[in-house]
């Protein structure tokens, strides 16, 4: 069968972005607890551009000393083969599935209280870009029969869209802005409006995804890079912001979400960051004076069922502005250094 790998990370000296390569590799057999899923899409995730384009921080010489690389983790696909235990628990081939990538121990005290994405001894299967994968029968969820598999590719980055807005403490009447129109900021502004947010502000670089944020229920849309952006923001939405959400891993837009954070607000930062991610703060104006509450993210503790369910109130289909065959993967890679698509996905059953 055919798998991507990362062969190479960004080379900044000769200018180049990472390379992906499909190898052949034997069929993956499942042990007694695994379930074998043949794999139909899988999404670029945007930890997936980072190890690409090289903005790794700390993260860079263990991932070159990994290469080359398998990777993928926003997959969608169709049970193979079940193990008899997993069988046991009404799991089956042909039933439709989604994978989470990381797989908890479910015995150490943050598995155990509620935290397991947390856990100490978790292990990470970055298997998605591949005809099958295998995955311990705790990292598939299954999906209803009528559940479209293009879309479902997107459940787990909806997991941690899930979790930021849960950490931001979004509910009625409050105002939102969000860093980044990517695929997560558009499901951030989807799920602020359900929410019931009074105002969504979005920015980003580049005008196609802040004009597909508006059509998917953004107020206001900006260039960060415009003059006097933050003022700007804060005027449209008739004051400073209740919940700021900064998902674009950029240390600038991490800064002006603070600005724009207004007193007893919460800031997330769900973000992957490069080298010298070093947010100031002034401990005096942000925290004591204007009890400002800043949260992170790290992936989504037991929030698949809820994503598979919520799933189908937002619009995901519009966020797949690409699908490219197995067979062109390498177009897919090109479609996603040109930034200007949401989620690019690869069809891996051609």
């Amino acid at each position: 069968m055919k798998q991507l790998y990362i062969t190479s990370v960004r080379d900044f000296e000769k200018n180049t972005m990472g390379t992906v390569e499909a190898r052949e590799v034997p069929m993956p057999e499942p042990a007694d607890d695994e379930i074998r899923v043949k794999i139909i899409y899988s999404s670029i995730c945007g930890s997936d551009t980072h190890t690409l384009t090289g903005h790794l921080g700390e993260f860079e010489e263990t991932t070159k000393a990994m290469l080359p690389m398998p990777f993928g983790h926003e997959v969608s696909g169709i049970i193979d083969k079940a193990s008899p235990k997993a069988e046991a628990l009404d799991y089956h081939a042909g039933d439709k599935v989604v994978a989470n990538y990381a797989k908890y121990c479910y015995a150490c005290d943050n598995c155990r209280s509620g935290h397991e994405n947390l856990c100490t001894n978790v292990q990470f299967c970055m298997n998605g870009f591949a005809e099958y994968a295998v995955y311990h029968v705790t990292q598939i969820h299954k999906l209803p029969e009528e559940y479209d598999l293009q879309t479902a590719a997107l459940i787990e980055p909806l997991t941690i869209a899930l979790a930021a807005a849960e950490q931001a403490n979004i509910s009625y009447g409050k105002s939102v802005a969000i860093m980044g129109a990517g695929g997560l900021g558009l499901m951030l502004v989807q799920l602020a409006r359900l929410a019931g947010a009074s105002v969504v502000t979005v920015f980003d670089l580049v005008e196609e995804k802040c004009e597909l944020a508006k059509k998917l229920g953004a107020d206001f849309a900006f260039d960060p890079r415009e003059d006097g952006v933050v003022e700007k923001a804060i005027a449209a939405a008739g004051g400073m912001y209740d919940c700021v959400l900064e998902g674009t891993g950029v240390v600038s837009a991490a800064e002006t979400a603070l600005q724009l954070l207004a007193r007893n607000g919460d800031g997330v930062y769900f973000a992957m960051y490069g080298k010298d991610p070093i947010l100031k703060v002034n401990l005096h104006n942000d925290f004591y004076w204007n009890q400002k509450h800043l949260h992170g993210v790290i992936m989504g503790a037991g929030l698949f069922p809820k994503a598979i369910k919520m799933a189908r109130r937002l619009d995901l289909k519009s966020l797949i502005q690409r699908v490219h065959p197995l067979s062109q993967y390498e177009k897919a890679f090109e479609d996603l250094y040109t930034k200007k698509f949401a989620k690019v996905v690869i069809k891996m059953d051609e």
